[in-house]
């Protein structure tokens, strides 16, 4: 019987040494492209004042260190706010407003920071896109505020990055506020149509307006509540001893 002929070994060595130098060119190309707009951003901002050499470069170290302590602020920002996003799943709706209350016990932040970080969360588990690609908490949370039409329409036109603005979500609440009334015709403005005639997609467009309304109000109603809890929480505080320097004596 003939003995199988053994495969010759293939020397790796040399590939994960191509392979370390490929990720350093990548990483390194990548720091040069971010220098360069740092470059070019400066340049912008300052067009016409004649900016030192000394301070342009100052002003591009202070960028390089910001967006890397941003990085990871955006990335904290979104933990605490999945955290949160469990305990109101495990919570009872009574039991998490309660929790609210006393949030700048519990966790150091107010009732209201802890919503902006509960709804970017959950707007962040919606649009199932890496943290990478999206822009701060605050800004998700007006984002999220905006309600699914919002969000949708802001996803079609490619608004969801780490450069969307709140200028460009007070925009489009603006154009949504404008279709929505041209789009829902008034109960008045109903009445005219034929007698014996519904209009079944008219209707369906002012329900789906105003359910959207009552949404935003109904949140903004929660975060209210939650800081009127916090405030009553102090006055009771007051109302058992003197204040002295924003301190219960």
């Amino acid at each position: 019987m003939s003995k199988l002929r053994s495969r010759p070994k293939l020397d790796i060595s040399d590939v994960g040494e191509i392979s370390v130098e490929d990720q350093r060119s990548v990483q390194a190309a990548s720091v040069l492209q971010t220098h360069d707009t740092g470059r070019r951003l400066v340049s912008e901002v300052f067009e016409g004042v004649g900016l030192a050499q000394e301070k342009a470069e100052a002003i591009l170290a202070a960028r390089s260190r910001i967006a890397d302590h941003w990085g990871k602020a955006k990335h904290a920002a979104l933990l605490i706010g999945q955290t949160l996003l469990g305990l109101s799943r495990t919570l009872t709706e009574d039991e998490y407003r309660r929790l609210l209350t006393g949030a700048d016990r519990l966790f150091e932040f107010s009732a209201a920071l802890a919503t902006k970080f509960r709804r970017a969360a959950e707007l962040v588990e919606q649009l199932r896109m890496p943290p990478e690609q999206l822009p701060g908490y605050t800004t998700l949370y007006d984002l999220a505020c905006l309600g699914p039409d919002g969000v949708a329409l802001a996803r079609e036109r490619d608004l969801i990055r780490p450069q969307l603005r709140r200028q460009d979500i007070i925009a489009l609440r603006q154009e949504l506020r404008i279709h929505r009334l041209l789009a829902a015709p008034s109960v008045a403005e109903e009445d005219k149509t034929v007698p014996g005639r519904i209009d079944r997609e008219a209707i369906q467009r002012q329900y789906d307006a105003l359910a959207a309304e009552r949404t935003r109000l109904f949140e903004r109603l929660q975060q209210v509540q939650a800081e009127m809890s916090v405030l009553e929480e102090r006055l009771r505080l007051v109302a058992g001893g003197l204040v002295i320097e924003g301190k219960v004596a």
